[in-house]
């Protein structure tokens, strides 16, 4: 079984957050209500700022290796759960093209952005603890997230 790198676990959390930000620009652009697009675009913003983040951490933490999962089925589990959280190029332009109403919209980026902070939640406890309170913080700003679509969603019924 191979060895995660901190620096790996990192560099997922780096690819969400360009997904991230690729689907709040991209539908904000599609979606005609300016309030939605006004808060896709502060979104899109925060993920750039928590990828830079990320970035910077890999750096930092180099090839730190994580000891091999003495769990092999909580190691399959991370991987399979990044493996769906992560879209690929292709998939995310797909899933993109195919959202044309805002409800839809919020309701895909609540998901995300939920599936996101569990994700945080789960590589906090792999990474040294002199980084869990960045994380926590990123974790906090992620589930305001949430909250900031889900208070949208409500006001567009």
């Amino acid at each position: 079984m191979s060895l995660f790198s901190v620096k790996d676990v990192f560099e997922f959390a780096v690819k969400i957050e360009v997904n991230g930000e690729y689907f709040y620009r991209e539908t904000a652009k599609s979606l005609p209500d300016p309030k939605v697009k006004e808060l896709f675009t502060f979104l899109a913003n925060e993920e750039v700022k928590h990828k830079e983040t990320f970035e910077k951490l890999a750096a930092r933490m180099g090839s730190v290796t994580l000891p091999e999962f003495s769990n092999a089925d909580y190691r399959a589990y991370l991987e399979a759960y990044t493996e769906n959280l992560i879209f690929s190029d292709t998939d995310i332009k797909s899933k993109i093209t195919g959202i044309d109403d805002k409800n839809v919209a919020l309701l895909f980026a609540i998901d995300k952005e939920l599936d996101t902070v569990h994700y945080y939640q789960e590589i906090k406890s792999l990474v040294p603890e002199s980084e869990h309170s960045l994380i926590d913080k990123i974790i906090a700003e992620e589930r305001n997230h949430v909250v900031k679509l889900a208070e949208m969603k409500r006001k567009l019924v």
